[in-house]
């Protein structure tokens, strides 16, 4: 059974401008309408921020023998998204667009799990669609929401649709002007996150989102600390910031703090530091830095770990030593106290 759930009409519009004259002239009530009747069998197939038609092709080999093309002008589909819409959608299939992402989709939404085990959805990519969107979730480890935030002058074009998504943007555009800056970030489970731009960007390995402010606007909500965690950090670059612990200023259902990730079992593995370039920024209640951070050789001398002593506060039977952060590689690295690093705060570089 057919399925036009990731049909999204505004967007249509704007990739095809020539169907709104029709709509308006009561030729057709709506863009689903023209699809439905002439823009799926004529290969059309940009009616979504979240469906690429090369993605899909791409990822779904099978496929490839079943669209039309010059050569093969009686297969059954038009075009992959064609296939999409038949079956693809209730089949479950997902490697459906450089936007979505879906095992981090569901490593950020683990609630989800009963309602895909017992058919609600088939799986993340469907909630995604249905509810995520609405809600403000995006769908890649890259951190739309906060993008947008600070790059308002790309806001207009993805709300009129001539670009997907402020990732679109910062990969087509923003990641070879010095000037953007972008954000990274994990989920509750194990992540790899890579960094890419020649500006400032930020690896956060653990599960952030953003949070009404109380009259400051929107601010970081931190939720999840790395405890259990064992993420990967692989700069680019630019000049990359691992942030293994923040200040937080504080938002409405998130009060001021410090945020330190990794307490306990878990650390991130830092990849590609570039001594001079780079920074890794700690969070902690505790002063002065140097009473309470350890920077030392392992494995051999090899890497570099950056270690906590444990607090008074800490849970009873913590390490006396807490590995937060393993540079692989900087085993000759001498990590000094940048600038700019303010109470509770430290940035290292």
């Amino acid at each position: 059974m057919a399925s036009y759930a990731i049909f999204d009409e505004k967007y249509y519009l704007a990739q095809y401008p020539w169907v709104k004259p029709a709509i308006d002239a009561g030729v057709i009530k709506s863009g689903l309408e023209h699809f439905q009747k002439f823009g799926e069998a004529g290969g059309l197939t940009k009616v979504s921020r979240y469906f690429d038609e090369a993605t899909y092709l791409a990822g779904n080999p099978d496929i490839a023998a079943l669209v039309r093309t010059p050569n093969n002008p009686n297969a059954p589909f038009a075009t992959g998204l064609d296939h999409f819409i038949q079956y693809g959608y209730e089949e479950g299939r997902t490697r459906v667009s450089p936007e979505y992402d879906e095992a981090f989709y569901l490593a950020n939404n683990r609630q989800l799990q009963p309602f895909i085990q017992n058919g609600t959805f088939k799986n993340g990519y469907q909630h995604f669609i249905q509810f995520g969107i609405k809600d403000g979730q995006f769908g890649t480890s890259f951190f739309e929401t906060e993008y947008l935030q600070k790059n308002p002058d790309v806001r207009p074009f993805v709300e009129s649709g001539a670009l997907k998504t402020g990732r679109e943007h910062y990969f087509n555009f923003g990641k070879n002007d010095p000037s953007r800056s972008a954000t990274f970030i994990g989920s509750s489970g194990n992540d790899i996150i890579a960094g890419a731009g020649v500006g400032n960007v930020e690896l956060i390995g653990t599960e952030v989102g953003l949070g009404t402010g109380n009259g400051f606007g929107e601010g970081r909500v931190y939720e999840g600390d790395g405890s259990n965690e064992f993420d990967t950090l692989i700069g680019g670059s630019g000049r990359d910031k691992f942030v293994i612990g923040d200040l937080i200023e504080g938002s409405k259902g998130n009060p001021a703090g410090i945020a330190t990730f990794y307490i306990g079992p878990g650390f991130a593995t830092i990849r590609n530091f570039t001594k001079g370039q780079d920074s890794i920024q700690l969070g902690d209640d505790l002063s002065p830095f140097s009473d309470q951070f350890l920077i030392l050789p392992i494995n051999n001398n090899r890497d570099l770990a950056i270690q906590r002593k444990a607090s008074p506060f800490d849970v009873p039977g913590t390490a006396p030593f807490d590995t937060l952060a393993v540079i692989e590689g900087g085993g000759n690295l001498s990590l000094n106290l940048l600038p700019g690093a303010g109470f509770s705060r430290f940035l290292l570089g």
